[in-house]
């Protein structure tokens, strides 16, 4: 624990803007005791068949710009785009969404009630054990130490062993830290696996009850911009560019060759790239208004 920003308050440490940000929570899991609104939204392909096979999608709305809700109440972002660009291709398919908490979505699929898991997902060992992944990513990122301004004593995991960093559990994010402690029994970073809204884990990382945590640069932007943060990057990026796919159940892979074929067409047309900077460039243009 950080003893020069412990017991201090989220004012005294600089914090400008200590409110929910104008769109809902920030960073995938994190945020799943949030209030999540539990409901089926039709997609909008409207290229399908009239008796075309209805997919249920499960996602979440508390990850922008990647899923969350716009200023109606709709959920948008770019896991929904880039679905909705999937669906115009397949005829065959319609694609509707549930939004479940992130913790939630994973065990729907495999209990049946969903066909796909959309949520960032990344390939890990245990969970190509119960699903399938589609064989075309569609979004490329890093994770990264993330730590207050002010620290400068932190580059790299060893510098965290015996310090508190706090991850979402069942998250990649947590595995990477579960690993690593693996490997350093002796000495290991100590986990915070936290499940609050965004903005306690501000307040814990800001006065000390953590000392770090592992988010995308994205993640990063974002709270600097909605809470007047000036959380940094450091060190290299925690293993491999991570890749999300898709996920679908073990007996689902005609869907996921279907998916694949139209992830494959998106990329070489130029439009996934398009989507993407679009998700983004809308999500920030509607924040600042």
């Amino acid at each position: 624990m950080n003893s020069k920003r412990k017991n201090k308050t989220p004012s005294e440490l600089g914090l400008k803007k200590f409110v929910k940000p104008p769109v809902p929570p920030l960073f995938a899991g994190i945020a799943a005791a949030v209030f999540i609104i539990t409901a089926i939204l039709a997609g909008c392909g409207g290229k399908n068949d009239p008796g075309a096979q209805a997919i249920l999608v499960g996602t979440s709305n508390d990850y922008p710009p990647i899923c969350y809700l716009d200023a109606d109440g709709n959920l948008t972002g770019f896991e929904k785009a880039v679905l909705d660009a999937v669906d115009e291709k397949l005829p065959q398919y319609s694609f509707k969404y549930e939004v479940l908490e992130f913790k939630n979505i994973l065990a729907s699929l495999e209990a049946g009630r969903l066909d796909i898991a959309a949520h960032n997902y990344t390939i890990t060992e245990e969970r190509l054990e119960k699903y399938l992944f589609s064989e075309e990513g569609y979004l490329s990122s890093y994770v990264y130490i993330v730590v207050p301004g002010d620290v400068n004593d932190v580059t790299n995991f060893d510098d965290l062993r015996g310090k508190r960093v706090s991850v979402p559990p069942a998250s990649d994010w947590a595995y990477a830290v579960e690993s690593y402690n693996a490997r350093h029994q002796d000495t290991p970073i100590l986990i915070d696996y936290f499940e609050g809204t965004p903005d306690v884990l501000i307040t814990n990382l800001l006065t000390g009850v953590v000392d770090a945590t592992l988010l995308h640069e994205s993640d990063v932007k974002l709270a600097n911009t909605f809470w007047g943060t000036s959380f940094k990057i450091v060190g290299e990026p925690i293993g491999d560019m991570e890749e999300a796919r898709y996920v679908f159940r073990k007996e689902s892979g005609e869907l996921r060759q279907a998916v694949d074929q139209a992830l494959r067409e998106l990329k070489a047309s130029g439009e996934l790239a398009a989507i993407t900077k679009k998700a983004v460039d809308d999500f920030f243009a509607n924040a600042a208004r």
